[in-house]
């Protein structure tokens, strides 16, 4: 008996046509998991392990399996002018795919050749695109499977770390001679394969591999797309390609959004949705350009500054500390770009979508007011009211001002000179020479000042650095408050880890409270519910409880590290911040494990992990006596 299946691309049909459907639905999905071994086999080796005309003629069948069902979906639609508007793009595709099949062999021109495998690539991209949103926006299958927001969300996170680790462990993802030093290194290959991917992923910027020395073209592009879908959630990703393909989002799926990215109702979630794509293009594209000039004496090829530049600015935005020098920027520490560029990305990425969406409407309130009291007499003119941000808004800007302020100047101190013995001989990658200016205590006052508040910055979210930050080259107490700050991370719903300014800002407030004797925490006028408040510590004490076990867990398998370098490394791995002392690197195989799992329960947050991997909440219908205990 052939099953029912329901196409997520299409209005629900007939029973009489559910047989069909479901075996075109069968074989489309066998010929794309096909089409896509033979890319793979095809793009991802240096040499094609079997004959480019099977390859071919397997990516051909796949296009014309695709075209077949949806000349099926037409052909049993009863609205078959909105079937065709609804899938336009597919029936464009669907053309050039007719065309192609019926002249791509007839003819051995290369180039037609070449744009027939180009075409496969889209192709099979757009229809895998097109059915996981489709999955998810069926209620349906949805209601079927019964799967919570959380376990969505771990689901999506572990499925793209995977779909990553494999591209990247493609032969022609890595240079080739890391390939041949590494080819009978399988095992290692495919674990660097996926801390990389985690890493990216997680937007941590912790690498076992030279980004820019060991991976190709391919390989950082394939970093590049990792470091976009973990940067903004693979879910919201799924949202706003449903979105731009006009479709609604389900309540479940609008749930399970609103408690990944943004507190807002659910009313607003499609607006709010559109509003994360376009930021995103817009900063990611301003930063681009303010870098491009930035790589003009190192890097001589126009396209070669193009990608350094939008994959600095997305690594930046995104708050993943991914670079392409073994050195991070530090070559590039005294280029203006470092300071108008990479540091405004990762303090509006570190703020959260929600902040940035009421910071949007202040300034269409402000423009609108102006626009309406333009040409008036001074007399007529009404006084401007306040814009009503709200108490996150207000919590999340005096935060992050405070928490870039005060670090930095703490750093310019503990940093002084006099505070180091001697300075510490360091490595010009320019050059080759050896030189002793890197340090931040042998810096000049200005340049120490800019260093400092760059890895203020850049502490909390990011992972890039300016100057050496290993044992030799920082004092302790630098690395402590380091530690301190990467803790703390950013905003929620933002592309920064750590246990969020406001969950610091909260449980302080409730601190403040309880020794001034309030029986309830209050903040700008508003009173913070007392469950919110016991969340934030439960918050930060499974974050504390997480970053312990790592130290202990690394402090086992690392014997030749230091606690103050364990402890470093467990910090930035759990708060997915990327700085490093140089321990990454010389990671064993148990700690590597360790720290993707560090970095994959940091991402998604301990509670949220907790949370996810719990069963169904059972409340209780009775309550017990009261009874006091002595704490202090």
């Amino acid at each position: 008996m052939i099953p029912t299946v329901v196409s997520p691309l299409s209005p629900i049909l007939p029973r009489r046509h559910f047989g069909v459907r479901a075996i075109l639905s069968l074989a489309t999905g066998l010929g794309a998991a096909l089409a896509s071994i033979a890319l793979a086999m095809e793009f991802g080796f240096h040499e094609p392990i079997v004959r480019l005309t099977i390859l071919h003629l397997v990516q051909l069948a796949a296009v014309g399996l695709y075209a077949v069902r949806q000349v099926h979906q037409l052909a049993t639609s009863h609205e078959r002018l909105q079937q065709i508007r609804r899938s336009a793009v597919d029936w464009l595709l669907v053309v050039v795919g007719v065309v192609l099949l019926s002249v791509a062999y007839e003819s051995t021109h290369p180039p037609l050749l070449a744009a027939a495998a180009f075409y496969i690539v889209a192709a099979q991209l757009l229809a895998a695109i097109r059915y996981g949103v489709g999955t998810a926006g069926n209620r349906l299958v949805h209601s079927q499977r019964r799967l919570k927001p959380g376990r969505l969300m771990v689901l999506s996170f572990g499925g793209g770390i995977l779909l990553g680790a494999l591209l990247l462990a493609l032969p022609r993802a890595t240079t080739p001679d890391y390939w041949a030093a590494h080819s009978d290194k399988v095992g290692q290959h495919l674990l660097g394969a996926l801390f990389t991917s985690t890493s990216a992923t997680c937007v941590t910027g912790l690498v076992v591999h030279d980004t820019g020395g060991d991976y190709t073209r391919f390989g950082q592009a394939v970093i590049l797309a990792l470091i976009q879908l973990g940067g903004l959630g693979i879910m919201v990703f799924g949202s706003i390609f449903g979105l731009l393909m006009r479709r609604q989002l389900s309540l479940r799926e609008s749930l399970a959004l609103q408690d990944s990215a943004t507190p807002l109702v659910v009313g607003e979630l499609r607006r709010v949705v559109l509003f994360m794509a376009v930021v995103t293009v817009v900063c990611e594209s301003l930063g681009a350009a303010v870098l491009y000039g930035m790589w003009s004496t190192e890097i001589a090829t126009t396209s070669d500054r193009l990608f350094y530049s939008v994959f600095h600015s997305v690594s930046a935005f995104c708050n993943a500390g991914f670079a392409l020098d073994s050195a991070s920027l530090q070559p590039w520490r005294g280029m203006w770009q470092v300071y108008t560029g990479i540091m405004p990305l990762i303090v509006i990425g570190g703020l959260g979508f929600p902040v940035l969406y009421e910071l949007y409407g202040w300034g269409r309130h402000r423009l609108t007011l102006a626009a309406a009291r333009w040409g008036k007499p001074r007399d007529m003119r009404h006084p401007t009211p306040r814009y009503p941000f709200s108490l996150h808004t207000k919590l999340v800007g005096v935060a992050t001002t405070a928490l870039i302020i005060v670090p930095a100047v703490l750093l310019f101190l503990f940093e002084s000179p006099g505070a180091r013995s001697a300075p510490v001989n360091t490595v010009d990658l320019q050059s080759g020479y050896v030189v002793h200016d890197l340090v931040l205590t042998d810096l000049r006052v200005v340049d120490r000042a800019a260093a400092a508040l760059f890895q203020s910055v850049t502490c909390r979210t990011a992972g890039f650095n300016t100057v050496p930050l290993d044992t030799d080259s920082v004092s302790p107490a630098t690395h402590f408050l380091m530690s301190l700050l990467m803790f703390v991370g950013g905003a929620p719903a933002s592309t920064a880890g750590g246990v969020k300014i406001t969950a610091v800002a909260v449980l302080l407030l409730g601190v403040y409270s309880t020794l001034r004797g309030r029986r309830h925490v209050e903040s700008c006028g508003r009173l913070i519910p007392d469950l919110l408040v016991r969340r934030a510590g439960v918050l930060i004490m499974v974050m504390g409880t997480v970053v312990s076990a790592v130290t202990l867990a690394l402090l086992l398998t690392e014997r030749d590290a230091s606690l103050q370098e364990v402890w470093f490394e467990a910090v930035s791995a759990c708060a997915t911040v990327g700085l490093s002392t140089g321990l990454t690197s010389e990671l064993t195989i148990p700690g590597r494990v360790i720290i993707i799992s560090a970095m994959f329960a940091g991402r998604l947050g301990p509670l949220s992990l907790l949370i996810a991997l719990a069963g169904n909440p059972s409340a209780r219908r009775y309550q017990y006596p009261q009874e006091q205990v002595i704490i202090g």
